[in-house]
């Protein structure tokens, strides 16, 4: 486990499992205080590119359910976690940004820029292994296999409704409620050929008529997950819904999705990926209605 901080070392070795924890629990600390306090969170910021990247590999570790129980129920964890989460998400928003921007600037094959993207490999495992997933889900359920696709949340980078269409042949309609993302991502999809295939529309998850669609990814840095599942319920007659979502240490980095109020609210998991260590950080529930 190689974890290291700006002036901090969380050693490795030997050490005791709960020794570990607590130069864990600093290290998220001083981490947190670091992004709160940087003004720029932008890959040009390499003191926070550095930092998140020591944190994203310290949460690939293993951990046993009373380490993450310790970490979690931490009061400054408690405290602090939206915020962080926040300050992370801001700055995954900004490096996707930027590399969509810098991909579109190449005369060349856009395509093939995407392809040498450091995430590329990452996102072909997840959206791979949630197809598998759907597909069989799917076909039990003997629904239709040409419907668009709708992926809530695409982002100014959008490598998952990309690779939806190019693993499934299916036609992806990408909702984003951010104005810089939708220009940056309409961009993108016009310099790859693909603005007839993955088009995005620029509208909030929760304001969003899925009445004529039934296969919903939902991404995890969608904040108000809620209203949209919601919105969903209310407009779609038989959704199969893509929810990524975060387990055990993870949920540091990603908000998790608490399951039995999901239940409580209608809604049956159908299925669940789980996260590699070595490329996959999410994880992804496979929701429809309960009552149906």
């Amino acid at each position: 486990m190689d974890v290291y901080s700006n002036g901090t070392v969380v050693h490795t070795g030997r050490l005791p499992r709960m020794q570990l924890v607590e130069d864990f629990i600093a290290f998220i600390q001083e981490a947190n205080e670091l992004l709160q306090k940087e003004i720029d969170l932008s890959p040009v910021n390499q003191l926070v590119t550095s930092t998140i990247g020591r944190l994203f590999l310290q949460l690939r570790s293993r951990y046993s359910p009373e380490e993450v129980h310790a970490v979690l129920s931490n009061e400054y964890i408690q405290l602090n976690r939206r915020n962080l989460q926040d300050k992370l998400s801001e700055a995954e928003f900004l490096v996707e940004l930027s590399d969509s921007r810098q991909v579109c600037q190449f005369p060349d094959s856009v395509l093939d820029k995407v392809e040498q993207l450091p995430n590329w490999n990452t996102y072909i495992a997840l959206v791979g292994e949630e197809l598998s997933t759907l597909h069989g889900i799917v076909e039990q359920a003997r629904q239709s296999d040409n419907k668009p696709f709708v992926f809530v949340g695409s982002g100014p980078l959008p490598l998952s409704p990309i690779l939806l269409h190019l693993l499934s042949d299916v036609k992806v309609i990408c909702l984003e409620m951010n104005p810089v993302a939708y220009d940056a991502s309409c961009t993108l999809l016009n310099r790859m050929g693909l603005r007839n295939k993955v088009t995005v529309v620029n509208i909030n998850g929760s304001d969003f008529d899925y009445s004529a669609y039934d296969r919903i990814f939902v991404a995890s840095l969608v904040r108000n997950k809620q209203a949209v599942l919601e919105q969903i319920s209310r407009t779609s007659k038989d959704p199969i819904v893509a929810v990524r979502t975060a387990e055990g240490m993870r949920q540091i980095m990603y908000e998790a999705i608490d399951e039995l109020q999901l239940n409580k609210q209608g809604w049956r998991i159908e299925g669940r990926t789980c996260p590699d260590e070595k490329l996959v950080i999410n994880s992804t529930l496979f929701l429809n209605r309960s009552w149906n």
